[in-house]
């Protein structure tokens, strides 16, 4: 069986890449896999390329790249898919601004290749002019969509019509690290117990209603701190004005910058707990990592995120700061095992042996 594998990978920067290499490593064991990556995720003018890329998890196999906003190098597929005979083609998409790029591909693929969408995202974050006309056009030209998240599965359902195969975000398997190297890794205070928000910073993940609950958090619990690790694509002088007039500038730890894939696990082993105050979402990469890690989960009940995070192994909120204060103080409070116990659990179930068994049979 031979694949071929379209979209970011490594040096790019981002969770879809991180899924892509994954996904890719995985698939091997069964298949011969082509990869087509991108070179930017994103038009330069809109972010700038040194922003884009990073340096680890790169892909130890040969990848043709491409500019995925570049029709000229589009054609240049042609002959590759033209020349192998695919049993199939993944298109992993996440916003129509590259969507454009996957349907010409598509259009340049045989009868005999089977063409797999796979949805991370079907309403973009950002608003985008022609994401409803980009987005049915993909999905004219596939074989077979699957979907992360039942939320993007009902979507396509029931406002375009097409069926899908839910599957999951997977679990990547992590090496774990003890607190005490985790901390000093860091150098963070041993006194201190630490919540982690952690990924791009970007205005729907709720990142001001978790500022505004840190300060009543403190009235109850004094020795805690918050720990926002990643880069602010939102402007952070905002975030920072605020930390200043709620008066939580000594208890809110910035690390402003793309936290590489070999650092994340002392993150991770740092924090007690980890809150995504998201407004919206479909499905999360960071969801995965804290179930990955183990730790204990306090997140709101918005798109798919509580498809798999529930009350038996997390701590669901509302999308607002009293809501979620009172989760997170539930969180530190609570000194059963159970929602760990369950949490674990999920690490075989949704692991990326069951994903890809199940992807081959499509």
């Amino acid at each position: 069986m031979k694949a071929l594998i379209i979209g970011p990978f490594p040096p790019l920067r981002g969770g879809i890449s991180d899924f892509n290499y994954e996904l890719v490593n995985e698939l091997e064991k069964n298949c011969l896999i082509d990869v087509v990556g991108f070179k930017i995720n994103y038009p330069t003018f809109l972010r700038s390329k040194n922003k884009q890329i990073h340096k680890n998890n790169i892909l130890k196999k040969s990848i043709s790249y491409i500019n995925p906003y570049n029709p000229f190098d589009w054609f240049r597929i042609k002959k590759l898919v033209k020349k192998n005979k695919y049993n199939f083609v993944i298109s992993t998409y996440w916003t129509p601004i590259t969507g454009l790029c996957y349907y010409f591909i598509n259009n340049f693929i045989g009868k005999n290749s089977k063409k797999i969408g796979l949805f991370h995202n079907l309403i973009p974050h950002e608003k985008f002019v022609f994401s409803e006309l980009i987005l049915k056009k993909f999905l004219k030209n596939l074989d077979k969509t699957v979907t992360l998240s039942k939320y993007n599965h009902h979507i396509l359902e029931e406002k375009y019509n097409s069926k899908s195969l839910k599957l999951y975000h997977p679990i990547n398997n992590v090496k774990t690290v003890s607190k005490e190297e985790s901390l000093n890794f860091l150098k963070l205070d041993k006194k201190y117990e630490y919540i982690l928000f952690f990924g791009l910073v970007r205005k729907y993940k709720g990142l001001d209603i978790l500022l505004n609950s840190i300060k009543d958090i403190k009235s109850a619990k004094k020795n805690i701190k918050l720990i926002i690790a990643g880069e602010f694509i939102e402007n952070i002088k905002n975030y920072k004005k605020m930390i200043n007039s709620l008066g939580i500038n000594n208890d809110v730890i910035i690390k402003n910058e793309f936290i590489n894939s070999d650092e994340i696990k002392f993150y991770f082993g740092a924090c007690e707990l980890v809150v995504q105050p998201y407004k919206k979402a479909t499905q999360s990469g960071v969801s995965s990592l804290g179930i990955a890690y183990g730790k204990k989960i306090v997140t709101t009940n918005v798109g798919g995120l509580t498809e798999y995070l529930n009350e038996k192994n997390s701590f669901i909120s509302k999308t607002n700061s009293k809501s979620l204060t009172n989760k997170i103080i539930d969180a530190f409070n609570d000194q059963t095992s159970e929602k760990t116990i369950n949490i674990r659990k999920l690490q075989d179930e949704l692991s990326w042996n069951n994903f890809c068994k199940i992807l081959l049979k499509l």
